[in-house]
């Protein structure tokens, strides 16, 4: 079970509880964390926006002026989605990535001070990306702030996944409100459902169906 610290507080309070703590807790209570890791890790980004994207001739290179801030920098960007007006993930020189640190530097004899990101580049699992994000750079909202430093905070990854080892007689615990309770009986806390007020009104139409036909189940619902 890959449990979110983040989600798992919606339903727990967690205050004064280190994810380090709460795998702890949870190992000695006999819900063995294997594995602690960040959602993603980088340092040093912030939001931009692509001003100009050109093609460089001859390679399947974008060059780009991106704002970030009251600045602008020439980069130099590799991924087919690149254009004008995108909102994007930028590392400048001095960011810390898992792959490295990012550095000011030349890219077929044209400078580029960065890079523009795609999650991966940050950590985020592959498994957990669509095919679009893997593929190329992230595509920010159009209204996601030119500037921001805080990414991570901004996309929901400032987050910490725990890998707990469940044993066959606790399939229950692959549901996160079962693991929430669990988890408030291990801290003497309260578990409480989180503010759901108007969360199932987003999305579009759609004209899939469900059909119940088990007597024994009174009710089965699904959400596109």
């Amino acid at each position: 079970m890959k449990l979110s610290y983040k989600w798992l507080g919606e339903y727990v309070d967690l205050s004064g509880i280190t994810p380090e703590m709460l795998a702890e807790k949870m190992t000695t209570a006999g819900l063995e964390v294997e594995g602690i890791e960040p959602l993603a890790q980088a340092e040093g980004l912030c939001i931009g926006e692509v001003m100009e994207c050109a093609d460089v001739e001859g390679t399947h290179l974008h060059k780009t002026q991106t704002r970030v801030g009251e600045k602008t920098y020439q980069i130099i960007c590799g991924a087919p989605s690149g254009r004008k007006g995108l909102k994007v993930i930028v590392a400048l020189p001095g960011a810390k990535l898992p792959g490295g640190t990012i550095e000011a530097k030349p890219l077929h004899g044209l400078e580029s001070n960065g890079m523009l990101c795609a999650l991966f580049e940050l950590g985020v699992d592959r498994k957990a990306l669509r095919q679009d994000q893997i593929d190329g750079i992230e595509e920010l909202p159009a209204d996601a702030p030119v500037g921001e430093t805080d990414v991570l905070g901004y996309l929901g990854l400032d987050d910490t996944i725990l890998d707990v080892s469940l044993t066959p007689n606790r399939a229950d615990c692959s549901a996160m409100w079962n693991m929430a309770k669990e988890v408030g009986a291990i801290l003497h806390r309260q578990v409480k459902w989180p503010d759901y007020e108007g969360k199932a009104d987003i999305g579009t139409d759609t004209d899939f169906q469900i059909n119940l036909k088990t007597d024994k189940c009174s009710c089965y619902y699904g959400k596109v």
